[in-house]
């Protein structure tokens, strides 16, 4: 009798923990994002965040030592967001360009934070994959994902406006 007990309870491990994975594959916002590239699973982040990483391919680094990063936006509801790089740019077109920043989504890239993110943090690396139209939004720019915005530890330092330039996308 223990043998079968023991049985059922693998097996409803095993479906609770199937239910959870498939709860975590399930975007927790209804996106508008049109994507030009299809999900992978070699990226440990949801979907619809590894999705925005080359191939769907990022690394997971525990940083031995607080890290600067740069963070690009254009309005006070963009300014603290999860994605940053390693990447100092000079001008808004390189910006949305090499972090493939589709102009639909509203940031602009006209101003630039210094974001330290201190040591023992986990941070998700890789390279920027292109948005649709890939000829607009070609990507290839280094990305940093964090998780914790709001970790009170994260230094956000004002750094000052990019130099503006049109951009226009055919």
């Amino acid at each position: 009798m223990k043998f079968k007990s023991a049985s059922v309870g693998i097996g409803l491990s095993v479906l609770s923990n199937l239910f959870y994975l498939s709860a975590l594959s399930t975007p927790l916002v209804n996106s508008q994002r049109v994507l030009a590239q299809e999900a992978a699973a070699s990226c440990l982040l949801p979907p619809e965040i590894a999705v925005t990483f080359l191939d769907s391919k990022c690394e997971a680094v525990k940083l031995e030592r607080p890290q600067k990063f740069y963070r690009y936006y254009s309005s006070s509801t963009n300014k603290f967001g999860r994605y940053l790089t390693t990447n100092r740019y000079k001008t808004n077109v390189e910006v949305i360009r090499n972090l493939a920043l589709n102009q639909e989504w509203g940031n602009q890239a006209t101003t630039i934070l210094k974001v330290t993110v201190p040591a023992g943090t986990t941070v998700y690396q890789g390279i920027v994959a292109p948005q649709t139209p890939a000829q607009c939004y070609p990507g290839g720019g280094q990305q940093t994902f964090i998780q914790d915005t709001r970790d009170p530890n994260i230094k956000w330092n004002d750094v000052g406006n990019l130099k503006i330039e049109a951009f226009s996308c055919p």
